[in-house]
């Protein structure tokens, strides 16, 4: 069966990310040792409940600032919070645009409105676009917050596929994230696990040429 529909995830995979830099900046409001329990709070309470829009912005603002250590502004926490984003260079909507021409592609990511805003920002400033274009590279974009959803649940593949009208069998899903890559396979998707030295404009075409569209 050939593949004819892609799905990308977006952190290290399309855009380039930074994740121990906002770990590291946080820490100086909250602390270079985080209690396991509040380190657990913060990542189902706080961190993913942002993910699925369960709260706003400034309810995440404020949950960070209630268990800081030191005075924290909101413009800080932001900026800290901005400090994993990095790049999308410009190679990688050249390889979209390209594979658009053949394959239906989708964007599935865990984010925020936070990151969501860093990037239309930064896109106008890099590449005089916006969000909105950079989406047009897709059939369509999921991102959690806004579908109330995020991986690794089973429930967001199946959201996903039930939505776009596509086949399991003929779809792969690519992440940098193995945990994703296993809510995925739970649900029978083809996988890709992009490693930490690899691109996914190298990666993926070797994939791809298993499965030719006929």
């Amino acid at each position: 069966m050939p593949i004819k529909n892609i799905i990308f995830d977006f952190g290290n995979v399309l855009i380039d990310l930074d994740i121990p830099k906002t770990v590291q900046e946080l820490s100086k409001f909250l602390g270079t040792e985080v209690p396991e329990t509040l380190r657990n709070h913060l990542d189902e309470t706080v961190f993913n409940t942002f993910e699925v829009g369960g709260i706003t912005e400034d309810d995440f603002v404020t949950a960070l600032q209630q268990v800081a250590k030191t005075p924290a502004s909101k413009t800080a926490i932001i900026e800290a919070w901005n400090a994993m984003l990095l790049q999308i260079p410009s190679y990688r909507f050249t390889f979209l645009t390209e594979l658009k021409k053949d394959y239906r592609l989708f964007l599935l990511s865990n984010t925020n409105e936070t990151h969501l805003r860093w990037v239309d920002q930064y896109l106008q400033r890099t590449y005089q676009s916006s969000i909105e274009n950079f989406n047009r590279h897709f059939e369509k974009a999921y991102y959690s917050h806004l579908i109330q959803l995020r991986k690794p649940g089973v429930e967001i593949y199946q959201y996903v596929l039930q939505d776009a009208g596509i086949q399991v069998n003929e779809t792969v899903f690519i992440d940098d994230n193995y945990q994703n890559i296993l809510g995925a396979k739970a649900v029978g998707l083809h996988t890709i696990h992009l490693g930490v030295e690899e691109e996914v404009i190298e990666t993926l075409p070797k994939f791809l040429a298993q499965y030719q569209i006929d």
